[in-house]
């Protein structure tokens, strides 16, 4: 990403700043050497491709980049750092910063548990290990009971927070924006992986909801968090780009009340303000743009001014003009990532449906090696009773058609499946919650879900054979329009629910990494 400068605004920056030098926190005893080091940072700042931290990598003619009336920091605030030149910065993801900013983050939400919910503060007596491995075992099934804004919005939110904190720390990809062409869309795809850690060491990790108040012991347990939550996060990611660019923009290039931009940059970008503060800047930093206080406010008001007299936009989005040309890549995929949904009938008699994910690599052309995940409710369940298959594995993929738009595979994968049956007493569980009261009534420990519950459940060894089509719809994006699977597992039977024979059915969406 670069930036298009005036000449103009070169030499207002330069009245504003050279004669004071404490606006940047230099003292007046300058020599001539550092007078003539920075006018040629000053220069470079101005004019140079990258020079502000920006990623000078495209994606060819048609992506887009930002152009801004000043980088992002000239005039600088108190608190920004020091200006780097392009051979001391770094290319690398900064590991330490991220992880103690999602530490941070991470402490936070517990803080809020410990502070408004009387179960949790009280499941933290007890033996920590011990509980901690039992609350992960009860992991199982889809829903985990929580409302809809709680599993689609509040975790989503957590995702989207995890991904701003790992684009703030990644130097290569930290200032791209919505229409940087192929540079975006790989910084999303290291913030989802950096946001499934984090999210899923939040469920079952060692700071988790597992080991820090044991909620699969006492709550309804689920996987929809482990798919939701970075998925639905990087969606919410990529959203608050949109609005940050087509509205928060826009507004700037209409007013400099600074009021009213703090407000929009804060409110409408809920998710990055959070990870700004875990950063411990400004709920409303902005990295690619000039801030909103002191000399930048002056600085905005006159770039406003020249606009409203005819002269250029403020913030504008301009079209790259980089002729770099583009990478040659391969038309088989290297990985491949799946999020799906199926229907297994057991033929022994009953169903269930539910989704899964698949990841796959790619060995050479036609083969791969695959890693599945899956899980289903079963359904015709009577009242108050309730049940799931988890089915987990690994295997080969035989793919001889996978450079064409359309492509067929056969596969087979081998590992385990779990049968679990629960039978619910709601009476029961109303008069223990009762009892307990919040911790002021006559029970003296918060309620277990085994306190009102029966629970069933086998473990055996799996095999899932057979095969698929995909049509690929782009570079990126791959539909699988069908598999259809046998599934034999060596379990017993769980009550009612004959699960060791099935015949499966998947669809899904394909993420191709490595061919864009």
């Amino acid at each position: 990403m670069q930036f298009s400068l005036s000449v103009r605004c070169l030499t207002k920056l330069m009245i504003q700043i050279w004669p004071n030098p404490k606006v940047l926190g230099w003292h007046s005893s300058w020599n001539k050497q550092l007078n003539k080091y920075l006018m040629n940072i000053l220069m470079t700042v101005c004019f140079a491709s990258g020079a502000t931290g920006q990623s000078t990598e495209t994606a060819g003619d048609d992506a887009t980049i930002v152009a801004t009336p000043s980088p992002p920091n000239w005039p600088r605030t108190l608190g920004d750092p020091p200006v780097k030149n392009l051979k001391q910065r770094t290319k690398k993801f900064e590991w330490r910063t991220a992880t103690r900013q999602a530490w941070l983050y991470t402490g936070v939400m517990h803080a809020f548990r410990f502070a408004t919910e009387p179960g949790t503060r009280d499941s933290l007596n007890g033996p920590w290990f011990n509980d901690w491995m039992a609350s992960v075992s009860e992991l199982r099934g889809w829903d985990d009971g929580d409302p809809f804004v709680t599993n689609y919005v509040a975790h989503s939110m957590e995702g989207s927070i995890f991904g701003f904190i790992q684009q703030n720390n990644d130097p290569r990809y930290r200032d791209v924006v919505w229409g940087s062409g192929r540079d975006y869309w790989i910084s999303r795809l290291r913030a989802l992986s950096f946001s499934a850690v984090m999210s899923t060491q939040w469920k079952m990790g060692l700071a988790s909801e597992a080991s820090l108040g044991n909620v699969q012991l006492h709550e309804s347990s689920g996987f929809a968090d482990f798919a939701n939550t970075p998925t639905i996060g990087i969606c919410e990611m990529m959203g608050e780009d949109i609005t940050d660019r087509y509205v928060i923009t826009a507004l700037e290039n209409r007013t400099s009340n600074r009021v009213l931009l703090l407000l929009a940059r804060s409110f409408l970008n809920p998710s990055r303000t959070f990870a700004n503060m875990m950063e411990f800047k400004e709920p409303w930093y902005r990295r690619t743009r000039v801030g909103l206080f002191r000399e930048n406010h002056i600085l905005r008001k006159e770039l406003l001014e020249e606009y409203r007299n005819g002269g250029i936009k403020p913030f504008e989005f301009v079209k790259n003009t980089s002729g770099d040309a583009e990478r040659k890549l391969p038309l088989e995929a290297p990985i491949e990532l799946m999020v799906s949904t199926q229907y297994e009938s057991f033929l022994g008699g009953g169903s269930c449906i539910g989704g899964g994910g698949t990841g796959a690599y790619r060995i050479n052309p036609s083969w791969q090696i695959v890693g599945e995940f899956t899980g289903c409710l079963v359904i015709n369940m009577p009242r108050n009773e309730s049940a799931d298959s988890e089915m987990y594995s690994g295997g080969i993929r035989w793919t001889p058609r996978a450079s064409k738009r359309v492509s067929s595979y056969v596969q087979v994968l081998v590992g385990g499946r779990r049968i679990t049956h629960e039978v619910d007493d709601p009476q029961k569980r109303k008069e223990l919650r009762d009892a307990w009261n919040d911790g002021s009534g006559t029970l003296s420990h918060y309620p277990k879900r085994s306190d009102w519950s029966i629970e069933h459940q086998e473990n055996g060894f799996a095999v899932a054979v057979g095969g698929g089509m995909d049509l690929v719809v782009n570079r990126a994006l791959a539909w699988r329009i069908g598999n259809l699977e046998y599934t034999h597992s060596w379990l017993p039977n769980v009550d009612q629910i004959h699960a060791s024979e099935g015949v499966r059915f998947t669809s899904g969406l394909t993420l191709r990494i490595g061919t864009w």
